[in-house]
Parts: structure tokens; sequence; C-alpha cells
């Protein structure tokens, strides 16, 4: 073992946060510099072996189960130079892949900058976050990759790889949402802004309400999500920009951020999983209220200032099973109607109950010819500053949007992202393959497509490769979308996987195998 990399494991065990699935590879690798990686991949390609590289292990699904070779960077976490662009106003920032976003905040706070847009958390490494095509929520701001100015990758050559809007560009647009098949990253260069803080207003609104103001909410503020709860008719509308102020002004205090309040819910939802189901809109009524009440407040909600990441960031809650699809977002009151619809039916013939909250965001994903001047920018300035203005090849949302400055933005060049979550009270499943699968055919049917990292099932029609008999797939069991994936990305996809091939000619980077064929990364007779 030790021939291979010192330090190499043989006994470890991956888990990823949901606790859905884990993993024992034949070797787990914690390399601490960019030369240990290239000797990873040379002893890979000469034993004819495939490496998955895992950070944090955030999502849900099993795109980084293998029983073969594990790989993480933690330990290549350094801060390699900050060059600032004063007439700009802006700085990059170049940084291992291994660190985690929440580091890199930290250390960018102490030097006077932030992270343009976050996800939902901060636990993602460098190179993780992009990966998947990693998103916020704002009709300004699109993926996390449009901040990257450039990256360097270690390929199936064993070659490091530099690559960027003019070296490689291609290579640079399938290495931005690469899924981890056709190299490592290794390091990256960020684009970052001065601190800001955001003063935001979290308001309860009635369902009808969101759909009466559909048209306008969405460009309302730079930053925004909408949570939905269905079986109260409501949802919780948080919109934020940055602001100079440095005083909370009025704050609610979190039920469910309570050691009891967060045990008590968790009972609750194991109960209606476990026990009863039908028990399950009730649960959701009685924590909504504890939370927010019962009144609808828009335009005098709960405000709040916060740093840019504690303001973006939030509390997940606890285990889950996660399906998140994007589609145009003015087709959003069709799709919400439709699914509101069936969410009720559902309840009433207790065919399945649904989870809360339901995300709903937006995202402005459209790029512009170039990288705009920002001379005329403020350190309160909304909108991106982009780092690259290229567009990945297996970038989800859809690709007839027209790009328009800030100050034109409206729905038209908006994505809607919505999130249907299922808890795992106590880490016991809940049956999603019901709502899971109504969900998908909604919004497939509005333009939509599924996040990469999520866990959408699709359906042995679609699927590629080797496929069982219905009955024998366990409920949450991904049956595979290769024929659908074929369909939408096209040209975009024949592409990637030509990069993917040349830079990873004996497949050190197919891993899992199986979940690449079945949603047609890659073709079977490619790996046989």
């Amino acid at each position: 073992m030790d021939q291979i990399l010192p330090g190499a494991r043989a006994n470890h065990t991956f888990k990823n946060w949901a606790g859905i699935y884990s993993a024992k590879p034949q070797l787990y690798f914690q390399p601490s510099s960019i030369e240990e990686v290239v000797k990873v991949v040379n002893a890979a390609r000469r034993l004819k072996k495939t490496i998955v590289t895992v950070g944090s292990g955030h999502s849900p699904s099993n795109m980084c189960v293998t029983k073969e070779w594990l790989m993480n960077l933690d330990r290549m976490s350094q801060v390699h130079s900050v060059v600032e662009n004063k007439e700009q106003n802006y700085a990059d920032v170049t940084v291992d892949a291994g660190l985690r976003i929440y580091k890199l905040s930290e250390y960018l706070t102490e030097r006077g900058y932030a992270i343009q847009n976050l996800g939902s958390i901060s636990e993602q490494s460098v190179g993780g976050i992009i990966s998947t095509g990693t998103h916020g929520s704002s009709p300004y701001h699109g993926l996390i990759s449009s901040q990257y100015v450039n990256l360097t990758l270690v390929n199936g050559h064993g070659e490091v790889v530099n690559v960027d809007s003019e070296t490689q560009p291609e290579i640079f647009r399938a290495a931005m949402l690469s899924l981890g098949k056709i190299g490592i990253i290794v390091r990256a260069t960020i684009r970052v802004v001065p601190s800001f803080k955001i003063k935001s207003m979290l308001e309860v609104v009635n369902f009808e309400t969101l759909l009466k103001q559909w048209d306008t909410i969405w460009t309302s503020s730079e930053f925004i999500r909408c949570w939905w709860f269905p079986y109260t008719r409501k949802c919780i509308l948080w919109r934020g920009a940055k602001t100079s102020d440095a005083v909370v002004t009025k704050t609610r205090k979190s039920w469910w951020g309570t050691t009891l309040g967060r045990g008590f819910y968790e009972l609750l939802l194991w109960i209606s999983v476990r026990i009863y189901p039908a028990f399950t809109p009730y649960v959701e009524r009685f924590v909504f209220s504890r939370q927010y009440g019962n009144a609808e407040t828009l335009g005098s909600g709960d405000i709040a200032v916060q740093s840019s990441i504690d303001g973006l960031n939030m509390d997940c809650l606890f285990s889950q099973f996660v399906d998140e699809w994007g589609c145009p977002l003015s087709n959003g009151p069709e799709v919400l109607r439709s699914l509101d619809h069936s969410i009720t039916q559902a309840a009433h013939n207790r065919e399945f109950f649904v989870h809360v909250p339901i995300e709903v965001r937006c995202s402005n994903t459209t790029l512009p010819d170039k990288i705009p001047d920002y001379s005329d920018r403020t350190d309160l300035s909304s909108g991106a500053v982009y780092g690259n203005v290229l567009r990945p090849y297996l970038d989800a949302t859809p690709r007839d949007l027209r790009h328009a400055s800030s100050s034109d933005v409206t729905n038209s060049q908006l994505t809607l992202y919505i999130n249907a979550t299922i808890y795992r009270p106590f880490g016991y499943n809940t049956p999603i393959h019901k709502w899971f699968t109504l969900f998908e055919n909604i919004l497939a049917a509005a333009g939509g497509k599924p996040h990469w990292a999520k866990n959408f099932l699709g359906s042995t029609d679609m699927a590629a490769g080797p496929t069982k008999a219905e009955h024998s797939y366990q409920d949450y069991e991904m049956r595979g979308m290769a024929t659908k994936m074929t369909e939408w990305y096209g040209e975009n996809l024949v592409k990637f996987q030509e990069i993917r091939r040349q830079q990873d000619p004996d497949n050190i980077f197919v891993a899992n195998k199986d979940w690449a064929v079945k949603n047609g990364i890659v073709n079977i007779n490619e790996i046989q």
C-alpha cells in the first residue's frame, strides 16, 4: 500500500451527510499536494482502478459511492494568493480545491472580502461546490461556477492541466460542472467582492398571494427565497439586499432552532412516517404556527441584518432525500398549481404525504457576451462580478433565456428551482417514489431538468444499461434518465463526452459506473 502512496488507508468507511449511502473503498487517500494527487492517478491507471473524489458528502445521491479508490482533498486547503483589482472593485483569490467554503469565507472576511453568492450551506469544498451545478437564489446571480476565473485539474493521463476562458476553454466548460468525471480539480481562482451585510425581511405570505404577485416578486430584491408549506396554504418569503446598516432591528426566535423544539419536531415526523402517515398535515400546521405564526405579514415581516454568509446559508434540519429541478420561471404558476392540486388529492386519498418546506428559488444563469466593466461598482452594488462567461456543458438550466443587465431583469431571464425535501427522522427512510415520480413528471412537462446532485429517480424506460423488474427496486432507488439526458443536453452532452474521453481515456474517473451509465454520462460500451 505504501508503494502506491504513503498514508493510504484500507479500512475507511465513507458515509454521506444524509446517511442514506455509505461505501467501503479498497483504498482511501488524503493527499497533501498536487504531486501526491498525480501519484495516485498514475497508480490507478497502472493498476486499472477508478477514483472518486469526495468532500463534505452533502449530496444525498449515490453518485460518489464506490468500492474502489476514494480520495478526499481536505488536506489541500491552502490559500495561495489574493490579487486585488481596486479599479474594478474585486479581488481574485487562488486556493486549493479542498478548502471548505466556510473556511474560505473566514479568510476573506479578515481581509474585507466575501464570496458573491452561496448555496444553502458552506460545508462544501471549493472544487466540489461547482462540480454538480450549485446555485444560490437570486435574480442577479447564477451558478457558483460563474465566479471562477480558472481551474487546475489532474486528468486521467496524470497531467496537471490549467484551464480558463482563453486557455483550453472547452475543457474549462466541461470542468466547471464535471460530476468528477474528467479529472480531479486541485486548485481554483475565484473572483470575490468587498464584504457586505444583508438586510432581509422574512414575511408570511398566503399561497395565492405568491401566485398573484408572481410577475414582480422575483425581481424585487437581489437575494430571494421562498419556502412553501402546502398543508397550511402559506409560504415564507425571504428577501435580502446588501446594506451598510449595522443594527439588527427586529428578529423572531427560531422554535426549531432550540434543542427541545428540534427534537420534538423530529419525533413528530417519526410518528407520521412510522406510525400514522395521515398525521403529517397536522404536524406541518403545528410546526408552522410555532415557528412563524399564522397571520400574513407581507410588507411588514421580521427584519434582520446579517453577514452575507449567515444571510445566505440556512438550517437544513434533518437527514433528507431531496429531488430538485429547474425550469423557466415563467412556468412557475402553472407548476405550483399542478403540484398543489396533486399534493391535496394525494393527502385526501392517503396516497402519499409530503414534507416541508418545498423550497422555491430562482437564479439567473444567463451570461453576457463578455465580462462587463465594473469600474462604477460600489461595495453595495447588486449583481454578479463574473469570473468567466462560459456556460458549463452540463448546466441543467434552460438555454434559450436571453441575458439582460441587472436593471432590466424580468422573469423571462430567470430559472425557477423547486426542491422537494422528504425527511428521514432519526435515520428512518420515508417513502418517496410516488411523490418524487409525480414531481418529476410535472417539472419535466414544464421544461425542467433535475439537479445533478439530488435524488432524482427517473424510470426503467429512460435508463441505460442493465435494469431490473420494477418490483425489485427499493422505493428510493434511482432508475435512471439516460434517454432524457440525451434529449435534453443534445450536442452539449456529446461535446462533454468527447472531452471526457480525451482527458480520461482509461476511465479512471468513471465511478460510480452504474450511476454514470444509467444517466447517460458515459455509454456502456466505453467501459466494458
